[in-house]
């Protein structure tokens, strides 16, 4: 079943676990993630997590982590839990992997001497306010149609039409809209799906415009980020 994609990796862990901070990259619970591993400190990482539990936190960097990137510049302390079932190593030492979003969690940073950073995490439930859900996903569906292209419309249409859940279509959507990293990030931290919903919703009927293209061919075809 596909909630068992979603919660089996995390039903025993451990509670820690690496952090992974980008810039303007924000990764949401039920979607997808493909990044392209280049740093030693973060090769480091992936190789650990591979032969460890295959969970990396993404976070997201606040403004000014430039001036002291190769260090710990801060993050925003709520996050996504990924699971790692994809790796694709290079003879440069690089690496592709997949990460697929499982739960927003709450970030405590711990000590660690590792080279990249490590976390306890606290896994955050969202709820669902909104009476009729499956309503409000149609219409973000509708709008959604109004706004993009013949050619991602068929892909769209199928995605939506074969069950998606609430909270996948909506963070699906949400993690592709063309807004900047920050406020993204604040509706990762809202806590009712049906606020988040509802305000995609009005970003949709403003005009702008979400690119999908990259999670349809789930695998390394698709935008890779930088680490």
């Amino acid at each position: 079943m596909m909630s068992d994609l979603w919660k089996d990796p995390l039903e025993d862990f451990s509670g820690k676990m690496p952090i992974f901070p980008l810039p303007n990259v924000v990764f949401f619970p039920h979607t997808f993630l493909p990044l392209h591993i280049f740093e030693e400190r973060y090769r480091a990482m992936v190789a650990d997590a591979e032969n460890g539990e295959k969970l990396i936190c993404m976070a997201l960097l606040k403004p000014g982590y430039e001036d002291d990137y190769e260090g710990s510049p801060h993050i925003h302390t709520v996050g996504t839990v990924g699971f790692m079932p994809m790796k694709k190593d290079h003879a440069d030492g690089t690496s592709d992997i997949l990460l697929v979003g499982m739960d927003k969690v709450k970030i405590k940073e711990i000590t660690s001497d590792t080279p990249y950073r490590m976390a306890e995490v606290e896994i955050l439930h969202d709820v669902v306010g909104e009476s009729d859900p499956e309503a409000l996903q149609e219409k973000i569906f509708q709008q959604f149609n109004v706004l993009n292209d013949d050619n991602l419309l068929s892909a769209a249409t199928q995605f939506f039409s074969e069950g998606l859940d609430f909270e996948m279509a909506v963070n699906l959507v949400i993690s592709h809209l063309e807004i900047e990293g920050e406020e993204k990030q604040k509706l990762l931290e809202l806590g009712d799906l049906s606020l988040r919903a509802k305000v995609l919703l009005q970003y949709l009927e403003s005009g702008l415009r979400v690119d999908l293209a990259a999670d349809f061919g789930i695998g390394f075809a698709g935008d890779l980020r930088m680490n």
